[in-house]
């Protein structure tokens, strides 16, 4: 069995859940602006369509009828996102 050896200083604070990097020691965020209001617009746009298709679905008169419109959504979006990957595919070429 052989011992093994801390590479960390003595004294050094570990960050909470992270063990083997003391805190002060963070590589920097590789999050620029651009990214955060990116992601921000996305769920954004995620939280709309949701609460669209909730809508949606709230408004069938019966738990039978609200299965039925979701299968007709996830048809839909299924289907879009075969003619969005074909349209890639063939822009690749």
């Amino acid at each position: 069995m052989t011992s093994r050896t801390s590479t960390r200083t003595p004294g050094a604070v570990l960050a909470p859940g992270s063990p083997g990097i003391p805190g002060g020691e963070w590589p920097r965020c590789p999050y620029t602006e651009e990214l955060l209001v990116q992601a921000r617009r996305e769920r954004a746009r995620r939280e709309l369509t949701l609460g669209s298709i909730r809508a949606s679905l709230e408004e069938q008169p019966s738990a039978t009828s609200a299965r039925a419109a979701a299968r007709r959504w996830v048809a839909d979006v299924l289907a879009l996102a075969e003619h969005v990957a074909t349209d890639k595919t063939e822009t690749a070429r």
